[in-house]
């Protein structure tokens, strides 16, 4: 399903999307002038939860991971805030976890982790 947050974040992609065998990942700067960031602050732009979710998800789409949205997500950790112009790698690894079928999603700046959270698969 294509939006114009879902298309600025994929356009917003500086490398090449990287996968091994269970991990994917790639990364993004986004713009001043990216959608995601009207009325999220008005003189102080950050990146919403919601659209670093819409990240991990797209990554994992791309790689295959992921062939429908998530049923769920679970054990979200948001550590940082996320600005403007910052590159950001999404770091997505496909694993069971407790007999669940997870994606364990982690968005990092530098050395830094910005979120971290479960997708759950069906």
């Amino acid at each position: 399903m294509n939006s114009p947050v879902r298309n600025e974040i994929l356009h917003a992609s500086c490398s090449e999307l990287r996968v091994t065998e269970h991990e994917a990942e790639q990364e993004f700067v986004l713009p001043d002038s990216f959608i995601g960031f009207s009325g999220h602050f008005p003189g102080y732009p950050i990146v919403p939860g919601v659209v670093q979710v819409l990240m991990a998800q797209l990554v994992a789409e791309q790689s295959g991971m992921l062939k429908q949205p998530p049923q769920a997500m679970e054990r979200a950790k948001f550590h940082r805030q996320l600005r403007p112009q910052e590159r950001i790698v999404v770091r997505c690894t496909a694993k069971e976890v407790r007999g669940k079928s997870v994606i364990d999603a982690t968005l990092m700046v530098g050395d830094e982790i910005a979120s971290a959270f479960w997708l759950i698969r069906d």
